[in-house]
């Protein structure tokens, strides 16, 4: 017996039953409810387990989406036509609201300028081809009471005349453009001269305001309208601001650069003045 207690067999069961008896104190400790042969079991078989589940969801989701793929659909095709309402709808009130300023822009010019007779709100539509001076396409023509050498105008101040005219649309030269000449004057001290354009100022983007008299009050900052003694321009369509002075070399006059009230190469809506007092009276193509 004494030989049986110091032999490697009783070590091994000593060795099981320690681990037997720390396995069933751990289990009492941690506060578990299952069995300790419960226990070992389930450790055993919890891979296979998961992977039994991983496949059953697998297997039920390719069910479901073979039975309820034309529910889903139906569904998508629903939820898409709700966003392309409401994407629709959008660009209603964008577009609406984007008119209605324009029409508050139209009643702000007529009751500025009562003998006035504007056309219907113009979108420009492009911008003309190889016109380094920023002429643009608008989307009304003849079809809308829209002439040949109409002013054309915002808000703001004078952006061009129309120079081509067709049914539905019409083309528009800008302020800047050596085709555009018009007579002036300063709002402070009706110094009157008249708008020559040249390349090198428009490419400033700004006009050149010449025949100014020598003696003529003309100062940087003044504010510079249409004098409305072509027959084309009506008289007191604002047109910009003065931003330089100086002498002609030839001593006998002045010069002036202007910048334009409005930027022809970034407006996007604008007016044709379809009739004014005085239209047509002292008209001449050549110069005006």
């Amino acid at each position: 017996m004494k030989e049986f207690f110091h032999s490697i067999g009783f070590k091994i069961l000593i060795g099981i039953a320690a681990l037997l008896l720390g396995l069933m104190t751990y289990v009492a400790v941690s506060g578990g409810f299952a069995t300790l042969p419960e226990r070992l079991i389930s450790t055993v078989t919890y891979p296979f387990v998961t992977a039994a589940n991983a496949i059953s969801e697998g297997v039920g989701g390719f069910f479901d989406k073979l039975v309820n793929a034309d529910s889903y659909k139906a569904q998508n095709d629903e939820l898409r036509a709700k966003l392309s309402e409401m994407y629709a709808s959008t660009m209603d009130y964008e577009q609406l609201k984007e008119e209605n300023t324009l029409l508050r822009e139209m009643l702000g010019l007529k009751e500025e300028n009562k003998t006035f007779r504007f056309s219907n709100p113009c979108d420009v539509v492009a911008r003309n081809a190889n016109d380094i001076y920023g002429g643009f396409t608008i989307n009304r023509g003849s079809n809308d009471g829209i002439s040949l050498y109409d002013p054309v105008v915002t808000s703001v101040g004078l952006v061009g005349r129309v120079s081509e005219i067709a049914p539905n649309y019409s083309r528009v030269t800008s302020l800047l453009s050596p085709q555009v000449s018009v007579g002036v004057f300063t709002m402070r001290t009706r110094a009157t001269g008249v708008i020559e354009n040249d390349l090198t100022n428009a490419q400033k983007g700004l006009c050149l305001m010449s025949n100014i008299l020598k003696d003529a009050d003309i100062e940087v900052g003044d504010v510079v309208a249409t004098s409305g003694n072509s027959g084309l321009f009506p008289e007191g369509v604002i047109v910009g601001t003065v931003k330089e002075v100086y002498d002609d070399p030839n001593g006998l006059s002045k010069h002036a650069l202007i910048e334009p009230m409005e930027d022809c190469f970034d407006v996007t809506a604008v007016f044709a003045v379809v009739d004014f007092d005085g239209k047509g009276l002292s008209f001449d193509t050549d110069t005006q």
